[in-house]
């Protein structure tokens, strides 16, 4: 039978009256716990809509008709973390390219020229590692292990070897989410979201908290530094970045009905923002030093965007090669003005498109 799927009537009658899944909506959040082929063809189908839609049309129409180009906005102070927010339109949403997708693509150097672009390599994780002063992360981190294959061998009990991605893809792809997510403050509960999302596996909440106290086990100072943020601003009403970078929270009363939970809240936003706060701090230092770079050996081009820990430039194509390098170690030096016991990694890329 055919059905409109974009009406929420014949979707809950396809679903519950003749699959039998029971679902109390058809949102997102109900959606990506549902394990069912054909749920996940209206997921897929919803995703590509909103892709084309957003970084298609809309994108389209943003474009200046003098200069040919888009012109976005960057907000220094928009954020509660110190990362800029971009609008009009958000290129910083615009996602990597990939074989369904790659919008990235559309994005072209003028003639005669070529993108130039860098990245922090696994910066976030890098920033954990030093702050919390966990040694067995740091010292994969200094010995260049891929550090989520490393840390799926810590949390089930499996041999690291550089092939650990191949012999293991499905435990490595579990890892991963897991190290982001408890940077970013997540429980068990969204986690169980959150892996089902990115691996298609799905995990019950228990399974999520055992999860959870694996990755802790496997870097128990990680668990005491995030415990220590989150506590103290939960204590003190504000954390901070180790420049200097303040985030202040207002502390509910102990006879607020719902004061557990917005202290709770209040901890999860603490354990992210000295490690979010940092990455931010590091870029906005790399791109000042980029820029110095530009003038100091007259290369003849601009940074034309930046995305949270990446920096693209437009040069001159007889220069693009020479400073590629330039631009990574500028980006490195940026980065080790915060870390102290981890390598600082910036790869770089030189090309046609915007690809990295």
């Amino acid at each position: 039978d055919m059905i409109n799927i974009n009406s929420q009537v014949q979707l809950m009658e396809l679903f519950n009256n003749k699959l039998g899944l029971n679902i109390p909506s058809t949102n997102d959040a109900i959606l990506n716990r549902v394990n069912n082929p054909i749920v996940k063809l209206l997921r897929d189908y919803r995703g590509y809509a909103k892709l084309v839609s957003t970084y298609g049309e809309n994108l389209l129409q943003k474009i200046n008709p003098v200069t040919g180009r888009l012109h976005p906005s960057f907000l220094q102070i928009a954020t509660a973390t110190g990362r800029f927010a971009c609008n009009d339109p958000n290129v910083q949403n615009i996602p990597r390219n990939s074989k369904e997708f790659a919008f990235r693509e559309c994005f072209n150097p003028a003639p005669g020229y070529k993108i130039v672009d860098a990245d922090f390599s696994n910066f976030e994780m890098r920033i954990l590692a030093d702050f919390s002063g966990d040694e067995k992360m740091i010292n994969a981190l200094k010995n260049e292990l891929d550090i989520h294959s490393y840390t799926a061998s810590l949390m089930f009990d499996k041999p690291y070897s550089n092939d650990f991605k191949k012999k293991f893809p499905e435990l490595r792809q579990m890892a991963k989410p897991i190290g982001f997510g408890l940077m970013y403050g997540m429980g068990a509960p969204g986690l169980v979201g959150r892996i089902y999302a990115e691996t298609g596996k799905e995990i019950t909440v228990e399974e999520s908290d055992q999860l959870i106290n694996k990755f802790f086990q496997s870097y128990p100072r990680v668990k005491s530094f995030l415990d220590k943020m989150a506590k103290n601003a939960q204590k003190n009403g504000w954390s901070s970045t180790p420049a200097g970078r303040k985030r202040w929270y207002h502390l509910p009363d102990k006879d607020d009905i719902d004061y557990r939970r917005k202290l709770s809240s209040i901890g999860r936003e603490a354990k992210n923002h000295p490690i979010q706060g940092t990455n931010a701090d590091a870029i906005k230092y790399a791109l000042v030093f980029a820029h110095e770079r530009m003038v100091k050996d007259k290369i003849d081009g601009a940074i034309i965007l930046t995305v949270h820990d990446e920096i693209a430039c437009e040069v001159r194509e007889d220069q693009a090669q020479d400073f590629a390098p330039a631009l990574a170690s500028e980006m490195v030096r940026a980065g080790e003005l915060f870390l102290k016991k981890v390598p600082v990694v910036s790869q770089p890329f030189v090309g046609d498109v915007w690809e990295h």
